[in-house]
């Protein structure tokens, strides 16, 4: 079980999946300490929040503290990124990085967000690029991985995306499609996400877990 007084990092805290947990966990008894790491402040105040303003091309050299849970939520496009190398160094390099953090840090858990479809031998760059990243994250010694490879998110982002709303609309539409073994491709809310993780945070279990939207969905149902 969570420890009485339990640090969590979280990184991608400016993100639809991250900004969700972080509401969640400050609000959290579990947590006595929360740090963040962004480029740009959240804007929120509170005791047990530590937020610190970092160059992400530094990460491995950031001095380690101690931490009990770490919580990555980065990810970008490759349209937002510019360019393919742009995206890999944030879907890829940061969360490799950090999980290597997460393992000099103590960390009993890691948990990060990547996608449907996810396949190191896929023939789509982004797909490849997270499937690379969740074998790379396995390969570090961290007792307890959780791999989120939710399918389209529903959630209100800070910044507009025409074709994920339109997804979203049609993932409204025709939800009465995805049963059975297309559950997986349902889309799901981003606080369901949110929700799984502080859930799966809670237990004392030491496994590696890749989970998609059913088995998050059923997870994290409140």
């Amino acid at each position: 079980m969570l420890k009485e007084k339990s640090k969590a990092l979280i990184v991608g805290a400016n993100g639809l999946i991250g900004n969700l947990l972080l509401r969640e966990i400050l609000n959290d008894p579990h947590y006595s300490e929360i740090e963040i790491w962004t480029r740009t402040s959240v804007g929120l105040q509170y005791l047990k929040l530590n937020e610190k303003i970092i160059d992400f091309d530094a990460i491995d050299k950031i001095h380690v503290s101690p931490v009990d849970h770490v919580f990555c939520c980065l990810g970008t496009t490759i349209k937002k990124a510019g360019t393919k190398e742009a995206f890999r160094k944030v879907d890829f390099e940061y969360v490799v990085q950090l999980a290597k953090y997460a393992e000099l840090a103590g960390a009993s858990k890691f948990f990060v967000v990547s996608s449907i479809g996810a396949n190191k031998r896929s023939m789509n760059f982004y797909l490849r690029t997270k499937g690379e990243m969740e074998e790379a994250v396995k390969g570090v010694s961290i007792p307890s991985i959780y791999i989120f490879q939710p399918s389209l998110l529903f959630g209100k982002r800070k910044e507009f995306r025409f074709g994920e709303v339109i997804s979203q609309k049609f993932m409204t539409l025709a939800g009465f499609l995805f049963i059975g073994i297309m559950k997986k491709y349902k889309g799901i809310q981003a606080k369901t996400i949110a929700y799984a993780m502080l859930k799966l945070a809670m237990n004392d279990k030491t496994e590696i877990v890749t989970l998609n939207s059913a088995k998050i969905q059923k997870i994290g149902s409140f």
